[in-house]
């Protein structure tokens, strides 16, 4: 799993083209969209997505489920730090950061800032709460 985080972090941070066309096209789509299946990225290719995971897999060595995910919790962390820096002067309630999750959440398109949460700490090893009150300390 490490190794996922690594990579995706990297393609997403560097935002320069890789040089492979189909992870080039794929990233550009994360970009512009929020796609949460392969079946969507693959449906705005025009491929199948049998063919466009295989392809990913033997590409990156990484599936594209996971990448799509890392991706939206990178766009969430790249949010939150967005709000809480126009916010750096106000001092937030638990219900202002729930408010703020649950905005992220839907921005980032999941059902709920629970389920972001959950997903989050997989990815980062922290809930969306606690990993917002570590921003605010830094």
């Amino acid at each position: 799993m490490k190794h996922i985080v690594e990579s995706v972090e990297e393609m997403y941070h560097a935002r320069q083209p890789t040089g492979e066309v189909i992870v080039d096209e794929v990233l550009d789509i994360l970009r512009h969209y929020k796609l949460i299946y392969p079946e969507d990225v693959a449906l705005l290719m025009d491929v199948k997505v049998r063919d466009l995971r295989s392809a990913w897999y033997m590409l990156t060595g990484t599936r594209l489920i996971e990448v799509i995910t890392h991706w939206r919790v990178l766009q969430a962390q790249d949010w939150l730090r967005k709000r809480l820096g126009e916010l750096c002067n106000e001092s937030l309630t638990k219900k202002d950061l729930v408010k703020l999750l649950k905005e992220t959440a839907h921005r980032c398109g999941w059902k709920s800032e629970v389920v972001m949460s959950h997903v989050f700490k997989r990815f980062c090893g922290t809930s969306t709460l606690d990993w917002v009150v570590q921003e605010q300390k830094n």
